[in-house]
């Protein structure tokens, strides 16, 4: 799917992810969003064959001094002893793809993951990712539903998967890259002709504005899977 999108993972990002030092939940966030976006699948295509090209000449360059070193080495042992050389074993570059499975993930989404209610309009879905960093989740909003007003205890990833939400800074559509920090406080309102499912990534809890937030707590914890 391809469309013009305003909100897209920073270019620091895009290089780890292309490199694959990018965190788990982050480039699952990451592989999401270029589902959607034309604009930054093809920035990766270029990032991919920069690294291959900084890969290639490396490769040569230790291959040559490997092959100098076997050289001399054959020449000093035929001086000392004249004998049949062995040929010299070359290291093969190792491969800096990384896989996108993110597509698989989506799709067996709604026959592997159980939904649980955390207000009236919001339900989440945990995914089970394997590190324990993040939590990785689908969050549901209902058409026309809000979120509660929240700050953020620690970094937050958002995909918009389906539909469309909004707060105070702007509205955001399918597939939309979005990283809140802590002192970004919104209020998440998904669009009144359908329901907006996005993918989330959070590194802690969210801190609820209202002052009986503190009833919610034990449904906004932090379980990485």
């Amino acid at each position: 799917m391809t469309t013009k999108l305003n909100y897209h993972p920073d270019n620091a990002m895009l290089v780890d992810f292309s490199a694959g030092t990018l965190d788990t939940a982050p480039s699952i966030c990451v592989s999401a969003h270029l589902h959607f976006c034309e604009a930054c699948r093809t920035e990766l295509l270029s990032l991919n064959e920069i690294g291959a090209q900084l890969m290639a000449k490396a490769t040569a360059v230790a291959i040559d001094d490997a092959a100098l070193d076997s050289a001399l080495d054959a020449v000093m042992a035929a001086i000392d002893q004249p004998q049949p050389v062995k040929p010299a074993v070359k290291d093969q570059p190792a491969s800096s793809g990384f896989p996108f499975s993110i597509g698989k993930l989506i799709a067996n989404a709604e026959s592997t993951l159980t939904w649980k209610r955390l207000t009236s309009s919001v339900d989440i879905a945990q995914f089970k990712t394997g590190q324990k960093v993040f939590e990785v989740a689908l969050h549901k909003i209902c058409a026309g539903g809000k979120t509660p007003k929240h700050d953020h205890n620690g970094v937050e990833y958002t995909v918009v998967l389906k539909g469309s939400f909004s707060d105070e800074r702007a509205v955001y559509k399918e597939g939309d890259f979005l990283m809140r920090q802590p002192g970004d406080v919104h209020q998440p309102m998904g669009a009144q002709n359908g329901e907006c499912i996005c993918l989330s990534a959070l590194a802690a809890p969210i801190k609820l504005s209202n002052p009986l937030g503190f009833l919610m707590k034990p449904w906004l914890r932090i379980n990485p899977m």
